[in-house]
């Protein structure tokens, strides 16, 4: 079969939409409730230290450029631990596509098919995501070049038509709280928009082209997701107070109900079509990274042959992940930090550091002590 390839400028359609995902309607609570009026800083500091990650990543790609994250994994921890490395990789990518899956569960039923079985709309939601799996990464990379700029065009159209709704005063005074509040924000973000990126590791080298102007790519990808992020942070403090966003589980949600022009009014359903645009993308690829990553593991030679089964298995455990909104809560503030942490830093640092490690030894000739260093 045929290597799927996609070009810089839909790896930058895809990074933008996987740095937005979910972030656009659920992380505006909790950081406001950490920081209060100093959320916006925490956005923005994230943004900063995210370079860094998304650098890291990038040099992992260029140390070895004709493999996935998987065959990385093995190559250098060998096959036994690479094998429990890789299934832990694979579990991190299933498990946090199916934490996307029940998001937008909840969020219909809460919101608006209040008495339809989450199952329902679950099934809905793998169904399209199965159907952008079989059709394949360079299919669906094309469609979110297009999805891309209707969101952005939306979300656009969110922050202008709220300007008239501006206070001030929401954000002063600055660092009223100190600086500690803000770094446990930035760290929250941080486990959202940049950890999970490493799951690029599976599209990128291996499925891009011209792979020196990859990282300009994913950088613009990358800064326009932190852009979007930052304005909605931005303006959900500057519009509904730190009590409100604080206390509203979908916060940038009720920022689209406020804005009103006569005849123009209930525009909220835009802004969920944008959410749902970023996070379908941002879904595709955990699935995309967690089959491709089983499929690499068993020598598969289309990984398609086990979109359906795993598909199917997702919508039994979709409606279990969360049992319920207090465990959401716990699970995010106590639980997803380290898990995003494990498999988005400690992860290719040891990959980087045993690398090169099992180098030194190779140079010195003592090749038995690369091989038990892995």
């Amino acid at each position: 079969m045929n290597k799927e390839i996609i070009t810089n400028h839909q790896l930058f359609s895809l990074t933008a939409c996987a740095t937005c995902g979910s972030s656009i309607i659920v992380v505006a609570s909790p950081v406001t409730e950490l920081c209060q009026r100093d959320g916006w800083i925490a956005s923005l500091l994230s943004s900063v230290f995210g370079v860094v990650f998304l650098l890291l990543y990038y040099y992992l790609g260029k140390l070895f450029p004709n493999k996935n994250l998987i065959q990385i994994i093995n190559t250098v921890f060998g096959k036994w631990l690479g094998g429990i490395i890789s299934i832990y990789f694979i579990i991190f990518c299933i498990h946090s596509g199916i934490q996307i899956t029940d998001y937008i569960g909840q969020f219909i039923t809460t919101e608006y098919l209040i008495l339809s079985p989450v199952y329902a709309v679950n099934l809905l939601i793998i169904v399209i995501l199965a159907i952008g799996l079989l059709y394949g990464l360079e299919t669906t990379a094309r469609s979110s070049e297009m999805l891309l700029r209707l969101a952005i065009i939306i979300l656009s159209f969110l922050i202008i038509t709220n300007i008239t709704n501006i206070q001030i005063n929401y954000v002063l005074p600055v660092l009223e709280n100190g600086f500690y509040p803000i770094l446990k924000g930035s760290l929250f973000i941080t486990s959202y928009r940049i950890w999970p990126l490493i799951f690029l590791n599976m599209i990128y080298p291996i499925h891009t082209d011209h792979s020196s102007s990859a990282l300009k790519s994913m950088l613009k990808g990358y800064f326009l997701g932190s852009l979007i992020m930052f304005l909605i942070m931005l303006m959900s403090i500057l519009v509904l107070g730190t009590h409100v966003t604080s206390i509203s589980t979908y916060s940038t949600y009720f920022l689209a109900k406020q804005i009103s022009f006569g005849f123009l009014s209930r525009v909220e359903g835009l802004i969920v079509c944008a959410w749902l645009v970023t996070l379908f993308f941002k879904g595709f690829c955990y699935f995309y990274a967690g089959i491709q990553g089983i499929s690499s593991l068993l020598h598969l030679r289309d990984y398609r042959k086990i979109v359906l089964p795993i598909l199917f298995l997702v919508l039994i455990y979709s409606n279990i992940v969360y049992p319920s909104s207090a465990y959401l809560a716990y699970w995010d503030k106590y639980v997803w930090i380290s898990y995003s942490f494990t498999a988005g830093v400690i992860l290719p640092v040891a990959i980087v550091l045993v690398h090169f490690i099992k180098k030194a030894f190779l140079k010195t000739g003592r090749p038995e002590l690369a091989q038990n260093s892995a």
